[in-house]
């Protein structure tokens, strides 16, 4: 499973999955709604889904329990930033993808060959806006980005 694209000015990307951090990015306020539920459902169809989280709210294993998805509990703080990084790189930066929104999502978002940083409710930190390929507004358009490319191949092309 993954999603080709031919980016007009940029290397071919195959995408084989997506790392997502979870609250403030995926969750608001610590809750997932069903909208972004049922886009994660459908961008697993394609791709391999990583939620990544330190788990601030003591939720996630049952918010996350009937998504195909993989959860990978991760430290808070400082060592949450590297080790989200080094997560990335162990499944490999050049065929995956990141979302994220706060200080400790920069290294990932930077390092994976698609950045997608969500300036939301919960706000988005500068090194994270920064580290960023795009920037949206809220997840359902951040995984629409993986379910309709052509809004990818749009904001990516040179």
């Amino acid at each position: 499973m993954s999603l080709d694209l031919d980016i007009p000015g940029r290397e071919p990307l195959e995408l084989q999955g997506v790392l997502c951090d979870m609250n403030g990015t995926l969750t608001l306020d610590g809750q997932l709604s069903r909208e972004v539920a049922e886009s994660l459902q459908r961008v697993a169809a394609i791709m391999k889904v990583y939620v990544m989280t330190a788990d601030t709210f003591g939720t996630a294993r049952k918010m996350f329990a009937s998504l195909p998805l993989e959860l990978v509990r991760m430290p808070a703080g400082i060592p949450g930033t590297h080790a989200k990084r080094d997560f990335l790189k162990k499944l490999d930066a050049k065929t995956h993808a990141a979302i994220g929104n706060g200080y400790n999502d920069h290294l990932m978002l930077q390092e994976a060959v698609l950045g997608i940083c969500i300036l939301g409710c919960e706000g988005a930190h500068a090194l994270s806006l920064a580290a960023a390929d795009l920037i949206v507004t809220n997840p359902i358009d951040a995984l629409n980005l993986l379910l309709k490319p052509q809004r990818l191949i749009a904001g990516l092309r040179n």
